[in-house]
């Protein structure tokens, strides 16, 4: 049984690589990250990196220099194929978004008219350290921004299901930054940025539930934009548009 669910992380990751680097964010001759960084960004183990790793080695996406992977040039492969790369990293962020929505949208709302002075002050803590100069202190930041409203809404079943879910909801960040090209790491690492996140405080300590609830869906959408962008969504071919 343990084997079985080894294998099956590796598959996933495999599958995760490949349409990583047929949807270009990774370009033929430059480096995999490295194992290290691979398992933090995906939280697994090095054995299930390696496996994945070796995956990519066997269809011939990457090619083995010394210590590094690089990826290989696979411009022979149809557009049909980039697309559907492409098109499956856009699922998957859409997925995540559209469940972050549903929940937090909710939860901002219950803030707006459950927090306490506790809460409020909490968020604003948090808000002083998000620095947008400082990508890992800003991604630490928003996380407890975000995870802060969800036990702001005075509903413990909701905040016990966000914090088990939270590595599903705020990997997509982490791991694009692995990924972007530098023209668009801006946008990956920052979203919709600090005055997006004041503008839901403000809402909240107003109690002002309608006003926390639109803001919060335009943020998670802004975010969501943001990282569509940066795969290159709007880029792909209209073939793939007619499909979608």
């Amino acid at each position: 049984m343990t084997k079985l669910s080894r294998e099956t992380l590796a598959d996933r990751l495999l599958g995760d690589l490949e349409r990583q680097i047929l949807s270009g964010r990774l370009l033929p001759g430059k480096a995999l990250p490295n194992e290290r960084e691979l398992s933090e960004a995906f939280a697994v183990g090095r054995t299930t990196v390696r496996e994945a790793c070796q995956g990519l080695l066997a269809v011939g996406l990457v090619e083995r220099v010394g210590k590094a992977l690089i990826v290989a040039d696979f411009m022979g492969l149809g557009q049909e194929e980039l697309g559907l790369a492409a098109l499956a990293s856009r699922v998957s962020i859409e997925e995540v978004y559209e469940t972050r929505k549903l929940i937090e949208v909710y939860s901002v709302r219950r803030a707006a008219q459950y927090r306490s002075d506790e809460d409020l002050e909490c968020l604003s803590e948090i808000l002083e350290a998000m620095d947008t100069r400082d990508t890992e202190k800003y991604h630490t930041a928003d996380i407890q921004f975000h995870t802060a409203i969800v036990f702001a809404s005075a509903n413990t079943v909701l905040s016990q299901v966000y914090e088990s879910s939270k590595y599903m909801f705020f990997k997509l960040p982490a791991f694009w930054r692995l990924f972007a090209h530098y023209e668009n790491a801006k946008i990956v690492k920052i979203g919709s940025g600090l005055q997006g996140h004041r503008r839901i405080y403000e809402a909240i300590e107003s109690k002002d539930a309608d006003l926390s609830g639109n803001l919060m869906f335009q943020h998670l959408d802004d975010v969501q934009q943001s990282l569509l962008g940066s795969i290159g969504y709007s880029q792909l071919n209209k073939t793939n548009q007619e499909v979608i």
